[in-house]
């Protein structure tokens, strides 16, 4: 059994209230620290009334139970543990774990009615507040405790409002924050990798730890220098592309050529190559879907592109593009972290725009956080000019490329020609 780091012990010997948060930046070992006190809490409880939670189902299992069979701090609960993925249910010698998805409002619905003896819950400031508040109501038994970890979110949250009522002397709730250097296992080339992955709020909030309000610049970073090319820096192995539907508003497609690394030493490059931009309030003039639909094609019909992500809710567009015969892919529209991702890319080096791409780059330079939705507690970016922004984050949330220089794969060197000429099915 690896050895518990100080903080994740302090955590465990101090966590005895009825709520129980731990908090801060990213890889500190909140999990693990949370985790192994809710498995002794478990261990310890009179019944079964006991849930585990996530945004989904699936992250709740991927982020902890799945450290209960393999993580090497947990071991010690292994030998007690079963899972059953029909059920999602988490076995834990007598007792049985629900596991339950809290992605939005409707999830409400799913502990209505409950009454918890224990909750563990994952990343907890991405459920909606009703879930949460829903949740509080829950813990209604007597010896009822919660078990929440999670990165800081703006400093109006229900949880950091719990978090003050703590330390300020409310023994309801109990927490702990933890940074980089709470984890010992954590060598400083490591570090830096997380500091130089994240910018602007997502520094302050997953790097430090903060909770803290979104403003100012989203691309605080952009230069120019750096992040804009006057050709593609390599040759795409295929291309994919982003669209954001608008009729009165302005419509953009992007497309953005792919290198998977797989080739190179230099590994994932993304990049947005050209773009149609048409913003009816400059020309006079709106065109109706089949227009649309066809300059897509037109813009596209050169290129082997291999998906097209666009928002699920333009449904009537996506028919006309099927009529086209072009296949559409719903893109991931959950703002927050296509924003995180799509900075995240720009910011290694991964993310750069060709220079025709004049919209795209002003775009970019524009790009803020809205102050009256920081004010009310929410954090998303000012709808104006953020058409171009849209569609490259549906690309960038949605289409997955994995970095080839961490894997020990050997390659046919026949492979790139194959991959650079002939990269795959067309869309249409």
């Amino acid at each position: 059994m690896l050895p518990l780091s100080p903080k994740q012990l302090e955590f465990i010997c101090n966590s005895t209230s009825r709520w129980n948060i731990a908090h801060g930046a990213v890889s500190t070992g909140k999990t693990v620290g949370t985790t192994f006190r809710f498995m002794q809490a478990i261990n310890d409880c009179i019944d079964s009334e006991i849930a585990m939670i996530g945004k989904t189902s699936t992250t709740i299992y991927n982020n902890v139970i799945n450290l209960l069979f393999e993580s090497k701090e947990l071991e010690i609960f292994r030998p007690f543990c079963s899972w059953s993925p029909s059920k999602r249910e988490l076995k834990f010698k007598d007792k049985t774990i629900t596991t339950y998805g809290a992605k939005d409002e409707g999830a409400v619905s799913l502990i209505q009615g409950r009454s918890l003896s224990l909750a563990y819950c994952d990343e907890m400031t991405l459920y909606p507040d009703s879930f949460i508040q829903m949740l509080d109501t829950r813990l209604r038994k007597p010896h009822s405790m919660a078990f929440a970890s999670m990165n800081p979110s703006h400093p109006e949250h229900i949880i950091k409002k719990w978090i003050d009522k703590g330390l300020e002397g409310d023994k309801n709730y109990y927490s702990l924050h933890f940074t980089l250097d709470d984890n010992p296992y954590l060598d400083d080339q490591y570090k830096q990798r997380i500091k130089d992955s994240v910018s602007g709020l997502f520094y302050k909030r997953n790097y430090l730890g903060m909770w803290c309000i979104a403003e100012g610049a989203i691309f605080d970073f952009f230069d120019k220098s750096l992040h804009v090319s006057k050709r593609p820096p390599c040759s795409a192995e295929y291309w994919i592309a982003g669209i954001d539907y608008g009729t009165v508003n302005a419509f953009c497609c992007l497309l953005i050529g792919v290198n998977t690394g797989r080739f190179t030493q230099e590994g994932r490059k993304m990049w947005v190559e050209k773009e149609y931009f048409w913003d009816p309030k400059k020309t006079n003039r709106q065109k109706t879907n089949a227009e649309y639909a066809n300059d897509v094609y037109n813009f596209l019909e050169p290129y082997f592109v291999k998906n097209v992500y666009i928002d699920p809710s333009a449904q009537a567009f996506q028919l006309e593009l099927q009529r086209k015969g072009i296949h559409v892919t719903h893109a991931n529209n959950d703002v927050e972290n296509g924003i995180q991702m799509t900075t995240s890319a720009m910011h290694n080096g991964i993310l750069t725009i060709c220079e025709e791409c004049k919209n795209t780059i002003r775009e970019v330079q524009s790009y803020v956080w809205d102050p009256k939705s920081a004010e009310k507690g929410y954090d998303e970016p000012l709808k104006k000019d953020d058409h171009a922004m849209d569609a490259l984050r549906y690309v960038v949330a949605t289409h997955k490329i994995a970095d080839y220089r961490q894997t020990s794969e050997v390659h046919d060197p026949g492979d790139y020609l194959r991959a650079r000429f002939n990269p795959g099915k067309r869309i249409f």
